[in-house]
């Protein structure tokens, strides 16, 4: 028996050439639903399907009305931050571990404010590009440590989510949470900091080996003087480098958004942001003339992000065997996806916990990389802990027996996947390294507070089946798999769940065709069918 990451690696679609034609259809839909949002349900699909690739697009791109209301954040002052005189070491405290508590409290408000926005599927490519921004400007809270200058980042990673990467780039050169996660905050004319041009240039504009150490160390001295104070901008000229400088060839009194049009000005840019993008939302590296076809036209449209991924979402190759149900869904992707094609709405909290053990815990990067995907999410005890928290918002696993019970351990789904895989297929090697659950233990903690709220799951599968009008096992898996999946399943596991589904029915003497006609039966056996389904290496992919 294949071990549970490599029947993930099995499971791929193997990429098939020629590209997929120019036609529009219930796959095309529903990949990009996956892609430019986070899933959708049967219902959106069918109403994409029929809107029209243009209609549908049309609708994607329309954020005129979305920013009427955003999350309202506020500040800590210095004068709150600051004890009064006088005040003895226990009021000290006291005050410090409240306003810590606080600002806790408005982060947790507004992650699931953020976290409700991307189940609900409101401006779905605004949110998706938030994400994509939050891993490409990557900072934590661990070292900013202010819950309003992370807020007020992801807000601006909002405004100019499909706008100019020119004014999302120099906006982020001002933004207090970047300034003082990259060090620039304490970056002056007689000790300059290297960090923020290096990762400007390495990282988030030009990639490795497209700059020298001295275009680093230049680039620094432009940025001299640009701090922050109360969660604000601040430049301060006494301590700017107003000195001559060169950077990539160009030469003079240059300040930091001379280096960012510099830099926008190297192919190297166009190349590097065309390719983090098209990875993104492919999945896969561009070929060398494809990649320079976008480079040229993100130059020629001015940088701005619409203008690309209206290109990208219209383009055949966006729809090829290769590219469709082949990148594994990230944590968020993951539970966000599967709420949205379960039609459920569970408490944006739950699934912040979720995504966070499953290794991607928003405002928490890793590092100044991001996260970095793919094969990369996966692990043996990601992989358990995925089926299981499906199984929460199925319904079937408590918080409670979270840590206890894996559907994929169930010996005759072992017989039934060994029957209908080939016999004679071998382990994929693997180089992804075991997470250390010790590390999970305090969001598990988290978890268990919503053991007793009344939030359940409110699915009525046997009803859905009804209104296909499907009545035998198989007609029903291949249903219940094209709800759940956000890929095609492969024959072998349509077989397999066929098989599975066919014995549970047998074994409530439930007759051949009759499955939908003994609700009070049917509902557990589906609940407990889409929890398999749900804990697939196919329910990894899309």
């Amino acid at each position: 028996m294949l071990s549970l990451v490599s029947l993930l690696l099995v499971a791929a679609p193997v990429p098939q050439d020629p590209p997929a034609a120019e036609v529009w259809g219930r796959r095309e839909a529903e990949h990009l639903w996956n892609r430019a949002g986070f899933g959708a349900d049967r219902a959106e699909i069918e109403r994409a399907v029929d809107l029209g690739r243009e209609a549908f697009l049309a609708e994607l791109f329309t954020v005129d009305d979305y920013f009427d209301e955003p999350f309202y954040a506020r500040a800590k002052s210095q004068k709150e931050m600051s004890p009064r005189e006088g005040m003895d070491p226990d009021e000290r405290r006291k005050l410090r571990a409240m306003m810590r508590k606080d600002d806790r409290e408005q982060l947790e408000d507004f992650l699931s404010w953020w976290m409700e926005r991307m189940i609900d599927g409101d401006g779905p490519l605004v949110e998706r590009m938030t994400l994509f921004w939050h891993g490409h400007f990557a900072t934590s809270m661990d070292d900013v440590k202010d819950s309003f200058e992370m807020i007020r980042q992801n807000q601006l990673f909002r405004s100019h989510a499909l706008g100019s990467v020119r004014e999302l780039a120099q906006a982020i050169a001002r933004d207090p949470a970047m300034l003082e996660y990259l060090d620039n905050d304490v970056n002056q004319q007689d000790s300059p900091n290297e960090n923020f041009a290096r990762e400007l240039m390495e990282l988030f504009m030009l990639g490795e080996g497209n700059y020298t150490e001295h275009d680093i160390k230049e680039a620094a001295r432009a940025f001299t003087g640009w701090t922050d104070r109360d969660g604000k901008f601040r430049f301060n000229s006494r301590k700017h480098d107003d000195g001559v400088k060169t950077v990539l060839g160009v030469t003079g009194n240059l300040d930091g958004d001379d280096v960012i049009e510099i830099l926008l000005g190297q192919e190297a840019c166009r190349s590097y942001l065309a390719n983090k993008l098209i990875h993104y939302f492919e999945g896969l590296e561009p070929e060398p003339a494809r990649l320079r076809e976008y480079a040229d036209f993100l130059g020629a449209n001015d940088f701005e992000v619409d203008a690309f991924l209206a290109k990208l979402f219209r383009d055949p190759e966006f729809y090829r065997d290769a590219v469709v149900g082949d990148r594994i869904a990230g944590p968020v992707d993951f539970l966000v996806g599967i709420s949205r094609r379960l039609g459920v709405d569970p408490p944006p909290r739950l699934v912040l916990l979720g995504t966070a053990l499953l290794g991607q815990r928003l405002f928490y990067p890793p590092n100044v990389k991001g996260w970095d995907g793919g094969e990369a999410w996966i692990t043996t005890s990601s992989l358990m802990q995925r089926g299981n928290l499906a199984g929460v918002l199925l319904g079937e696993v408590t918080i409670d027996d979270f840590l206890d019970y894996d559907p994929l351990q169930d010996e005759e789904l072992d017989l039934y996947m060994g029957e209908a895989m080939d016999a004679e297929g071998e382990e994929a090697d693997s180089n992804v390294v075991d997470d250390d659950p010790r590390r999970n233990l305090g969001r598990l903690r988290e978890l268990r507070r919503f053991r007793n709220q009344t939030w359940s799951s409110r699915i009525n599968f046997t009803a859905r089946m009804a209104r296909l009008d499907v009545e035998s096992d198989g007609k029903i898996a291949r249903a219940m798999l094209a709800d759940l999946l956000a890929i095609e399943a492969p024959r072998d596991t349509r077989r397999a769940m066929t098989a599975l589904l066919t014995r549970e029915r047998e074994e409530a003497g439930i007759k051949k065709g009759k499955l939908l006609s003994n609700p009070g039966d049917c509902e557990p056996i589906l609940r407990r069918f889409a929890h398999v389904v749900l804990s697939l290496p196919e329910a990894q992919l899309n």
